[in-house]
């Protein structure tokens, strides 16, 4: 049983679809001293009851007190909490009947009315497989047993999958399932007084008093929980929520969770940017915490719940890679509204990793604000070159930024400038304290001067049979055995993958780029001709509509279905479907690792590392540098001690930690996830795929052994030769080399073309 419960924890992350939720109270005055304005929100981490490891909700309660469901970490059996001090001390509440391990083996959703009720959408007994039919709405009154809600009116041969419950203001329960359905549904009895349907995907759902609020792709609308009809909807609200839900899509996440407080016109919300209020109604949406100042701006933050007290306090419950916290919002008069000191940092694309560390940074210090650049946003027709023409003009009027992200920027010609500090002194205080890879620490060393530091790498692999892997010496020798293989397999369409040409070409100039780099920073002709030519005995012949649709699969978690398979690549998995016979990539995780292994075992195929002339290639990940005219280089010097540590490094998975620590914090952290160690090292999880004609693949995703770990560990400290990041010269090897690869261009002619346009970028 225990085993069933541990991977079930996983399996909710990747179903779950976030909560949403409100609030705020924005106080400010302004000192006699003249200082500025005062009064800002300060958070503070609640300390969670007995051994709690899963929060399931969270709800103040019509005395203000706090009810608090939960599961045990070590168990997964269930308690139920209540704090009259706004979380600073538990006591055990009296978990209704039902409600235990033994009667209700999984929950996914779960609500507490404000009178203290309880609903879960919830699966009665342990299963291996997962499916919605398993799933059922259970209900249990304050004091009382729980007992399955049977509905009327819904139709038991269309089932739906719920996606999200919750209680009204009158103690109504809301349901929400997919393809666009809301059911306003009477607990005692079971009777769906209300079935609403707009037509429209629904995003999020809330109420105020006996109205439906319902935040679809399209903005917000309103129903009549009475009657059903649709109402006016609050235009306010509707288009700052519309704004919130596209922020929060470009980061991935869907996280928004509502609560109402002492005054029934006021309706709060929380999402990553922060905590508002909102007078319904009105014409303005009020900003009371800063999400950029605390966790809730953290991109791995997933928000449970939100309580408004009645003190105007906030406590939201959420998840933190897994990690289930609380954290109550209090306001303070006597600190400035917004941090007197700050310190700049640009980056040309957004980074949910950098926002991590700026989140982690902040709240470790709230007297210092990060203001974050993007250069380029991708809502405008700014390109790289664009961005960096503008940043170098404000870097020599002295109105540059402090901390510069470097991946896409020219980082050599930048040391040359003297446009970078000199940053050993830090970098190697955090490698004495953690430990960092030192050949990747020096990856940008010049006389003996460090002035750049990746904050994580990649390395390139190949995976296939026993030929190809010994093939993956160099490029040259590559090419000429998947030339070889295409001779021999010529009903085989694609021999080797990723399909799409820019992607292929991509994972390859990665590889080669620093070999076809002349000493002052242009292209040898001769290599990169040699590298477009291997490029086409690689690729091949240009992909069909039909060979696209082909290799496009459909993956769905199995058996303990974990919630970080950020290893899933399409490549293994259409290795698995035998629809190609190698693919090529760059790892930055166990997880692929994992998944690697899991294919290779499957269909009997081997991974390497894939060299450039024999020489390990890596490729720096979120590059950070100091600008040498900030005027703030202590602080910033602080902020890449954040970049470096424990706390950001340990959760990457887009790339391995620099720091050692976080390196091995991380595998801890996957080795959770697949089931690794003690009585699960044979569990973890399994990928199913179906392809185009219906055929099913599958494979069983385990812990990796300790020789396979030790092997990929000798594989990250061996790393020499780095990877550029210039997202110019990248640029202009991409649109020559798709056009030599899928339209006829001749090689001469793409040659020209590209080095004409990397000799103009670095001329200017």
């Amino acid at each position: 049983m225990n085993r069933y419960i541990k991977k079930a924890v996983c399996l909710t992350a990747a179903l779950a679809i976030a909560v949403a939720g409100l609030a705020g109270c924005g106080k400010q005055t302004e000192d006699e001293s003249g200082k500025g304005a005062m009064g800002r929100y300060l958070e503070e981490e609640v300390s969670l009851p007995g051994n709690t490891g899963r929060v399931l909700a969270m709800e103040r309660l019509n005395d203000n007190s706090l009810s608090l469901l939960t599961e045990d970490k070590e168990t997964g059996e269930r308690c139920l909490w209540k704090s009259a001090d706004l979380g600073k001390s538990w006591e055990e509440d009296m978990l209704p009947e039902g409600l235990g391990l033994a009667d209700c083996a999984y929950i996914d959703w779960a609500c507490i009315s404000k009178e203290g009720d309880i609903a879960v959408s919830a699966m009665p007994e342990a299963s291996e497989v997962m499916v919605s039919q398993s799933f059922s709405l259970l209900y249990a009154k304050k004091g009382e047993s729980l007992k399955a809600l049977n509905l009327d009116g819904e139709k038991t041969d269309d089932m739906k999958v719920i996606t999200g419950i919750a209680f009204s203001d009158s103690g109504k329960l809301i349901a929400t399932y997919t393809y666009g359905t809301v059911c306003v549904i009477d607990p005692e009895s079971g009777h769906v007084e209300q079935n609403i349907q707009p037509g429209e995907t629904i995003q999020q759902v809330t109420n105020t008093e006996d109205t439906l609020l319902l935040l679809t792709d399209k903005g917000l609308k309103a129903y009549d929980m009475n009657t059903g009809e649709s109402a006016e909807a609050d235009q306010a609200l509707s288009d700052e929520l519309l704004k919130e839900m596209e922020t929060e899509q470009k980061k991935l996440r869907n996280s928004m969770v509502f609560g109402y407080g002492k005054e029934e016109d006021k309706l709060f919300y929380c999402a990553g940017s922060g905590i508002y209020r909102h007078i319904l109604g009105g014409t303005v949406v009020e900003q009371a915490v800063n999400g950029s100042l605390t966790s809730i701006g953290n991109p791995k933050t997933m928000l449970i719940s939100l309580a408004v007290m009645d003190d105007d306090s906030f406590l939201v419950a959420c998840s933190v890679d897994a990690e289930y916290k609380i954290y109550r919002y209090s306001y303070s008069a006597d600190t400035s509204s917004v941090p007197e000191k700050e310190i700049k940092v640009y980056s040309l694309e957004d980074c949910s990793v950098l926002r991590q560390a700026i989140s982690v940074y902040q709240k470790q210090n709230p007297d210092v604000y990060v203001d974050l650049e993007i250069g380029m946003s991708g809502e405008d027709s700014v390109t790289a070159s664009d961005a960096l023409r503008s940043l170098n003009t404000d870097i020599m009027a002295g109105k540059g930024p402090d901390i510069l992200i470097l991946d896409g920027m020219p980082v050599e010609n930048y040391i040359q400038k003297g446009l970078l500090e000199d940053i050993t002194g830090t970098v190697e205080a955090v490698s004495r304290e953690d430990g960092l890879f030192e050949n990747i620490m020096r990856t940008f060393e010049k006389d003996d001067k460090i002035y750049a530091v990746p904050l994580g790498f990649l390395l390139p692999v190949v995976q296939g049979d026993e030929a190809v892997v010994n093939a993956a010496e160099s490029m040259n020798t590559l090419a000429e055995q998947i030339a070889e293989i295409r001779e021999e397999n010529p009903h085989t369409g694609r021999i080797m993958i990723p399909t799409d040409s820019s992607d292929f070409l991509e994972i390859f100039y990665n590889l080669e780029n620093a070999a076809m780099r002349n000493e002052d920073g242009t292209l040898n002709e001769e290599a990169l001709k040699a590298f477009l030519e291997n490029m086409k005995k690689l690729y091949g012949e240009p992909i069909t509509q039909e060979e696209q649709e082909n290799t496009i699969g459909y993956f769905s978690a199995a058996e303990g279905g974990a919630s970080n398979l950020d290893g899933l690549r399409l490549q293994s998995m259409v290795l698995l479907s035998q629809q190609s016979k190698a693919g090529a990539g760059w790892i930055g995780s166990v997880s692929q690792l994992v998944e690697i292994l899991g294919v290779n075992q499957a269909c009997g195929l081997d991974y390497t590392e894939l060299k450039s002339e024999g020489k390990s290639v890596f490729l720096p990940y979120q590059s950070v540098g100091i600008s040498s005219k900030s005027k703030e280089k202590e602080l910033a010097s602080d902020f890449l001690k954040a970049l470096l540590g424990v706390e950001v490094q340990g959760t990457l998975n887009a790339a391995f930690p620099i720091n050692q620590k976080g390196y091995e914090k991380a595998m801890e952290f996957a080795k959770t996830t697949y089931g690794g160690g003690g009585d699960d090292a044979a569990g973890g999880a399994s990928i199913t795929m179906s392809d185009s004609s219906g055929s099913m693949s599958s494979v069983n995703l385990g812990w990796p052994g300790e020789e396979e770990l030790d092997g990929l560990k000798a594989l990250l400290e061996q790393a020499e030769v780095p990877a550029s990041t210039d997202d110019t010269i990248w640029n202009a090897v991409k649109e020559q080399g798709e056009k030599y690869l899928n339209e006829g261009l001749g090689l001469d002619e793409a040659c020209s073309n590209i080095i004409q346009k990397v000799n103009l970028y670095l001329a200017e």
